[in-house]
């Protein structure tokens, strides 16, 4: 069995119901994806690397993880600390807004908490390991310094590297130390999943020539550019494609469609398929989370009307 590891923080969702009703649940970009790549490719290990605290809601979410077949040998314990929290309120219009508690999260930690357990002894094996912008921007540069060193060891051991810039300009003290810590990300990549919004803000590219000159220069092989409804550009040595995304009549929720095509392409690539009909199983999988409030699909209804890849 393949080990495939994410990296990232996992937050507490209060979504709004109602006026002053609120429902709880669980969401992270890098969580988000693993949750759908093992529930369409249950073949895969995939654990999640990240740190929580030792209470209740800690538990809730590990109970989450055991419940979707998520492995949490790599979930480290922080004694002084807990979940993040984020809070999706919507007024008259529909229109919705955030608001984040993340300060003091364990997930913070994570990086420090792994150095004490072994360090890159404890991801021996692992075949690849993805992380996001977000999981970038939620370090001290310190713990930036030692992930760029942890994934130099693990790409020396053959282990495929992926990334996704998921820009958050919130998370970074300025717009240069973003594009400073992406463009060391993105040296590290085999495969990244750039997005046309997240290039027009952090860096100003306006076109597709732009992101994926950029993004090449910097070494990554293959690219799963997001463009919208301009479809998907899938670049790898020797071959460019357009993948369409598909149409949805209703779109719910916009929260974790990215996430979703993430797990969905991975989830097809990793059964063997190639990269334009990996991309045509992630645009599926974001269209059908787009039916449905919140960043994760109830599994039940998941299941029913996705196949599984494996």
């Amino acid at each position: 069995m393949n080990k495939r590891v994410f990296f990232g923080e996992c937050m507490v969702e209060l979504a709004q119901t109602a006026p002053g009703q609120y429902q709880q649940t669980f969401a992270g970009d890098t969580f988000n994806s693993a949750i759908y790549l093992k529930r369409l490719n249950g073949l895969q290990q995939v654990s999640y690397l990240t740190a929580v605290g030792q209470d209740t809601l800690s538990q809730g979410l590990l109970d989450l993880m055991h419940d979707e077949g998520l492995d949490t040998d790599l979930v480290q314990r922080c004694s002084d600390r807990t979940l993040g929290l984020y809070m999706v309120a919507t007024d008259a219009r529909g229109e919705r807004s955030f608001s984040y508690w993340r300060d003091q999260s364990a997930a913070k930690q994570t990086l420090s908490l792994l150095q004490r357990q072994g360090g890159a002894q404890l991801l021996s094996g692992t075949d690849s390991f993805f992380f996001s912008g977000i999981s970038l921007g939620i370090l001290s540069d310190e713990d930036r310094r030692e992930l760029m060193a942890l994934l130099t060891t693990l790409k020396g051991q053959g282990c495929q590297i992926i990334f996704d810039p998921n820009y958050r300009p919130r998370l970074w003290q300025s717009q240069e130390q973003a594009k400073y810590w992406t463009d060391k990300a993105y040296a590290m990549a085999d495969l990244a999943f750039p997005g046309g919004d997240d290039h027009l803000t952090l860096y100003g590219h306006n076109s597709v020539t732009d992101i994926l000159n950029h993004v090449q220069g910097l070494g990554v092989t293959e690219i799963v550019l997001k463009n919208g409804i301009e479809g998907v550009q899938v670049v790898t040595p020797g071959n460019h494609c357009i993948v369409p995304t598909f149409q949805v009549d209703t779109v719910v929720d916009t929260t974790a469609a990215g996430d979703a095509f993430n797990g969905g392409y991975l989830a097809a690539r990793f059964a063997g398929l190639s990269p334009a009909d990996a991309a045509q199983q992630g645009a599926k999988t974001a269209a059908f989370v787009l039916g449905f409030r919140g960043a994760i699909v109830p599994r039940e209804a998941f299941l029913t009307q996705q196949r599984k890849v494996v």
